[in-house]
């Protein structure tokens, strides 16, 4: 009989919508659940989900470089490589699988295919067009979205190299009689934040306009409008399709974004928070396998 579509959302998608996104809460949810449900039914390892995504990912930026049916195929691809990469967390909670080495990989995915799609849409307009400004702004808009994330990230990324490991230090040297380690007053860190929240609101209308996520099913109108070939855009007596001014929107709106985003976070000194925040997580953190030993 297999498991139901209630059991699927309380034990696969309920942990963590706390921490989903925009992209995530309005489709993600509800498109991956399919193909989470085949992949549970069938007992099939997450790893084909992530590999999958990857292989889609790839396909999806390649068609790119072409126009027509091709261009909307790979943005069918694409908008896949997003389901599947909801897909794969979600088959992983419900196997109750941890798989920290393709939490690396997963990581690693992501930030080769979003630059991969703005480029293969830049060049694929640039052939399209006979234009150089697709291949700047496909340009642009993989620069901000790759730092956007590694902003985001950064907090982590120097908690993990840096801290654990003066932390694991100390913790050594004092259970070999050279050190004592006080508790840290990082317990008193602020709770987690409670995550994105849909409204009608500008904060609401901002994650819409610059996900990439969403990017990626307005690719798939745009081209598909392209394939039909009864409409073009025409500004000051140059035409030019719907995919190209996908780009040139992308092109724009993204640096523009991720510049505010990093005023913003240097402003409100995100980046002592959120270590503040990981330091007060961690010490309540034990490596189960250590315990074992």
């Amino acid at each position: 009989m297999g498991a139901s579509w209630k059991q699927l959302r309380q034990t696969c998608q309920a942990p963590v919508r706390g921490g989903n996104d925009v992209a995530g809460l309005i489709f993600g949810d509800h498109a991956s659940l399919v193909f989470t449900k085949l992949f549970v039914d069938f007992r099939i390892s997450p790893n084909y989900a992530s590999i999958g995504f990857l292989v889609c990912g790839i396909l999806g930026a390649a068609f790119q470089f072409g126009g027509g049916l091709w261009a909307f195929l790979g943005a069918l691809l694409l908008v896949l490589y997003y389901v599947l990469d909801c897909v794969d967390g979600e088959v992983a909670r419900w196997q109750g699988v941890v798989n920290v080495h393709w939490g690396y990989f997963d990581y690693l995915f992501h930030m080769l295919i979003k630059p991969l799609a703005f480029f293969g849409v830049g060049a694929g307009c640039h052939l399209a067009e006979g234009e150089t400004w697709p291949l700047l702004a496909a340009f642009a808009a993989a620069v901000a979205t790759l730092w956007r994330k590694i902003l985001i990230e950064i907090p982590g990324i120097l908690f993990l190299k840096d801290v654990l490991r003066k932390a694991g230090a100390a913790g050594e040297r004092s259970a070999s009689g050279q050190g004592e380690v006080s508790p840290s007053t990082a317990s008193n860190a602020p709770p987690p934040s409670t995550g994105f929240r849909l409204g009608l609101d500008v904060m609401t209308l901002r994650a819409i306009l610059t996900n990439f996520d969403i990017g990626l099913l307005l690719l798939a109108v745009a081209t598909g409008l392209d394939a039909s070939g009864a409409l073009r855009i025409e500004i000051s007596g140059h035409e030019f399709g719907f995919r190209a001014a996908w780009l040139a929107y992308y092109g724009v709106v993204l640096p523009l974004d991720f510049l505010d985003y990093l005023v913003t976070y240097l402003r409100r000194r995100h980046f002592s928070t959120e270590m503040t925040r990981l330091l007060g997580l961690a010490h309540h953190f034990r490596a189960q396998d250590h315990e074992r030993r």
